[in-house]
């Protein structure tokens, strides 16, 4: 299998070995799993898909002005 060097922030280091131990799992397998959930799902996002009804709506784009929120 070949292998890949990556950097990481302090934190997501952290975080990452945390979660291995917990779960009894190398940092290996976490990582390839993690890469393979997120090149799976690798497509559009909601503000992409929302994109072409941006506007369509009318009223306050921020609710919190509206006149009575809150109050």
């Amino acid at each position: 299998m070949p292998s890949v060097t990556i950097k990481l922030p302090a934190l997501l280091d952290k975080k990452l070995r945390a979660v291995a131990k917990r779960r009894g799992e190398s940092l290996s397998l976490l990582t390839r799993r993690a890469l393979e959930r997120e090149i799976m799902t690798d497509g559009p996002d909601f503000a992409e898909l929302a994109a072409k009804q941006r506007g369509m709506f009318r009223g306050a784009p921020d609710l919190s002005t509206r006149e009575g929120y809150g109050g």
